[in-house]
């Protein structure tokens, strides 16, 4: 990936406001919230795979654990596609969450934003759609949120 396409997203932050911080979620195949979730089910099909010469009688049964598989790999491919185009965003005056294919997001900050810490993530107290997921280091957000409030007041 060149700089260009790498910072796509300057562009869409408007002048007037300096990038305090900026951060992408995690980009591996397993995210580390869900990934447990993902490897057990996964493991549950290889299992299933595995005994299905025993276990399953009839061809629909067949195609019932083919669908789940196919369901499960577009899955974890479409997580990763829609994490892949996501840019967490904070300036001086906004926290932004830019997405290259998907309708991005803008949360005014302010004295009455409230946030705080999540597990590998900060989220926004009344802003239940609003959360930076999926980081390596939190803590950098939360320092340039808690600057970008300061500075506001």
């Amino acid at each position: 990936m060149t700089v260009g396409q790498a910072d796509w997203w300057r562009m869409h932050v408007p002048e007037g406001e300096d990038v305090l911080w900026s951060g992408r979620p995690d980009q591996g195949y397993f995210p580390p919230r869900y990934g447990w979730a993902y490897k057990a089910l996964l493991l549950g099909l290889c299992a299933m795979w595995l005994t299905s010469p025993w276990m399953l009688e009839t061809v629909r049964d067949f195609w019932k654990l083919t669908c789940v598989t196919a369901l499960l790999a577009f899955t974890l491919w479409a997580d990763r596609f829609v994490r892949a185009q996501r840019v967490y965003v904070v300036t001086s005056k906004n926290a932004r969450q830019f997405n290259k294919n998907l309708k991005s997001k803008t949360l005014k900050i302010d004295c009455f934003l409230n946030f705080k810490p999540g597990r590998r993530a900060v989220v926004f107290d009344r802003h239940p759609f609003f959360r930076f997921d999926h980081l390596s280091d939190p803590d950098a957000a939360l320092k340039a949120l808690n600057q970008a409030r300061e500075a506001s007041t």
